[in-house]
């Protein structure tokens, strides 16, 4: 790979963790609309100590790119850096704009299914109860109440082993999960104090639960490799009924209230749903040209 390319990848990187951060995004929709997924899953499945042995024998460089170590690095620096940038600005973002926020990423979801489904035969008998099946999961894991449990570092962990689901599974939301388990404005709260004060008593909170993340992260990606090599089109036509099952939650309006009076006074609501279109264009028209 050369420079530009590891700069196409750390951006990537980049909207995959600003996603991260908004309940109802998963930063899997966005690693399978800008085409970094299998590339994310087989890195990630490369992270075993028989590997990490074999680059220090010989070949280090040529062994780093082989087990694309070079490609997880710049994809994870890209996550991690827009987190720490982007936390604080997506959440004033959730609080002053909630409805054109859900609404940009509502329309880059939506025209991103047919890029993702491109050649398969999705209403066929062989996809169909696949698609059903994991649009339904995903409506019903959206639909659960809020898990009130006691905060606590093995808590913490929990939530972070869980919300590590969405980084590999497209369409539920790692933001989402948090909501539910009652730890999002905790955890997002400690990461905005941290970041303020460097205060080593929060960052222990942030550490487990990145370590949950990170447990979850390599016990998750081994499933999805498997189902890849395994059952591709049936695996690919499930991961998008995940995302189509998630949609409903970044709706900005009721279906009721669209009429005219209301599209023209909540234009800007309707504005970012374009933005979001059309960003999905460009974003698929530059993974095109990598190719």
């Amino acid at each position: 790979m050369n420079n530009i390319n590891y700069l196409i990848i750390y951006l990537k990187g980049m909207a995959m963790g600003i996603s991260d951060l908004i309940p109802g995004i998963s930063g899997g929709t966005i690693a399978l609309i800008t085409g970094v997924y299998y590339d994310f899953i087989s890195s990630l499945n490369n992270l075993k100590i028989k590997n990490i042995r074999s680059l220090l024998k010989s070949d280090f460089f040529l062994k780093f790119k082989e087990f694309k170590f070079d490609f997880l690095i710049f994809l994870a620096l890209g996550i991690i850096s827009s987190i720490l940038i982007f936390s604080k600005i997506i959440s004033n973002l959730l609080i002053n704009y909630p409805q054109e926020t859900s609404s940009f990423f509502f329309g880059l979801i939506l025209a991103s299914i047919p890029f993702i489904l491109k050649g398969i035969k999705v209403f066929s008998f062989n996809y169909l109860p696949f698609l059903i099946g994991s649009i339904l999961i995903t409506s019903y894991l959206l639909g659960l109440n809020n898990i009130n449990g006691e905060i606590s570092l093995i808590y913490i962990f929990i939530c972070g082993f869980f919300c590590s689901c969405a980084m590999i599974l497209p369409g539920i939301s790692g933001a989402y999960i948090l909501l539910i388990f009652s730890s999002y404005d905790f955890i997002l709260e400690k990461l905005n104090i941290f970041l303020a004060n460097f205060n080593f008593n929060d960052f222990i909170w942030i550490g487990v639960f990145i370590l949950g993340i990170l447990t979850g992260i390599l016990t998750f990606s081994r499933l999805v490799k498997y189902l890849l090599n395994k059952h591709k089109n049936i695996t690919i036509v499930s991961l998008s009924g995940l995302i189509i099952g998630s949609l409903p939650v970044l709706i900005p309006f009721e279906i009721t209230e669209l009429n005219t009076d209301y599209v023209i006074s909540n234009s800007t609501i309707f504005i970012c749903f374009s933005l979001g279109i059309f960003m999905l264009i460009g974003i698929n028209f530059i993974s095109k040209n990598e190719k």
